[in-house]
């Protein structure tokens, strides 16, 4: 007696393909070397950052938005990314950087969620 015939699934889809995360010193070397860029999140909210070599950082709204304000805090870099915190924050959050669709942009990753892209 033949026991009951189960369908074959699908194998599961491929995990999305990220490029490769940056180093902190690659980071460093790119982005956080004084100069402003563009950060725009997923919203479309952006801000001119700057991250300077001695770990201090700044953000501007790019529009003057309700809500919307500056602030300044701090870096540092790690094996996979870097890690901030901004004023008003009581802890820091890390983050790892990918390179972006178009040159000179990165995406910004808190976790599994982009948080923002920048863009030179």
């Amino acid at each position: 007696m033949a026991g009951p015939a189960f369908a074959q699934s699908a194998p599961p889809p491929a995990a999305e393909k990220l490029p490769e995360k940056m180093s902190g010193d690659a980071i460093k070397a790119a982005w956080f070397d004084g100069r402003p860029f563009t950060a725009t999140s997923p919203d479309g909210t952006g801000f001119v950052m700057t991250f300077t070599p001695d770990g201090k950082s700044s953000r501007k709204p790019t529009e003057k938005k309700k809500g919307l304000t500056g602030a300044t805090g701090f870096w540092r870099a790690i094996a996979e990314g870097y890690c901030s915190r901004w004023s008003g924050q009581n802890r820091e959050k890390c983050f790892n950087v990918r390179p972006g669709p178009e040159k000179d942009t990165v995406v910004v990753r808190f976790g599994h969620q982009m948080m923002a892209t920048w863009k030179r």
